[in-house]
């Protein structure tokens, strides 16, 4: 009895993605690739594209004189949903993996790059004491720097959340001297105390964080027709408008973002704006 691919099977619907992620992005895909990375056999590998074909017909055509299966121009993606990170990740040799938040030195390829932003974070410690605070509903003492250096003090905080604005890590939290909600940047945790428990649960909830609101923008009105249309295209924009649901909390973080914010003097004209 020879080899069959049972798709109910997690590791077999793995082998199916690899194959369609490999013809996708590389465009190729051959039997050594599926057994170099999953430690299979010929003759299971060769079930498993022959599965994938009826899967997806037309997505594969097999060259004879290259022994190798390549994706097709047409081709759609049925199982993978692999972004263009994780195929320069897996299939760019020596470019490793794109960092989130900075820690990483550059790739070791030509073919990609990124730019590694200078390192805002808090120490490991205090990052580990804040998520053991969130995760358990604890309150902290942090000795938290302001924004401009003017005060330098402890503060006890209980935080709820962790928000990732696009360049640095915030809690979200109570602030338990003015019993007010409010955003603390990690990276401004100079030190942080070991978490303790409340004595006793705190009223209220944190309305901006638990609301949901959504912005809507479009091309700013002071470029010229084709820039408008550049802009959209660049955004995946329909009829020239895109509505993002953000919470509340975080609308000033996809403000700077977007340039949105009269502050950031970043663009000169704005590319984007609020449709009122």
């Amino acid at each position: 009895m020879g080899n069959v691919t049972n798709t109910e099977q997690w590791a077999a619907m793995e082998r199916l993605r690899f194959i369609e992620r490999a013809a996708w992005w590389r465009g190729i895909v051959g039997r050594q690739d599926v057994m170099e990375v999953f430690g299979v056999g010929p003759a299971q590998v060769s079930a498993d594209i022959q599965k994938y074909i009826e899967l997806n017909p037309g997505a594969l055509a097999y060259t004879l004189n290259r022994k190798r299966y390549e994706g097709q121009p047409g081709m759609k993606r049925l199982l993978d949903a692999s972004t263009l990170e994780d195929a320069i990740t897996q299939f760019m040799d020596r470019a490793g993996r794109l960092p989130g938040t900075g820690r990483q030195d550059a790739p070791g390829s030509n073919r990609v790059d990124w730019l590694v932003l200078p390192d805002r974070r808090a120490s490991d410690e205090v990052e580990r004491r804040i998520f053991h605070a969130v995760l358990h509903g604890m309150k902290v003492e942090v000795l938290y720097v302001s924004a401009h250096g003017k005060s330098r003090r402890w503060r006890w905080v209980m935080p709820h959340a962790l928000a990732w604005s696009g360049h640095r890590w915030h809690a979200r939290a109570r602030c338990l001297e003015k019993n007010t909600f409010q955003d603390f940047v990690l990276g401004r945790m100079e030190e942080a105390r070991w978490p303790e428990a409340m004595p006793e649960p705190l009223s209220g909830r944190d309305e901006d964080w638990d609301t949901y609101v959504t912005v809507e923008v479009r091309p700013h009105s002071a470029l010229g027709e084709e820039e408008q249309l550049g802009i959209a295209q660049e955004f995946r924009m329909e009829k020239r408008r895109l509505r993002i649901k953000v919470r509340k909390a975080m609308v000033q973080y996809l403000d700077s973002q977007l340039g949105l914010s009269p502050a950031d003097g970043m663009q000169s004209p704005p590319r984007l704006e609020r449709v009122k």
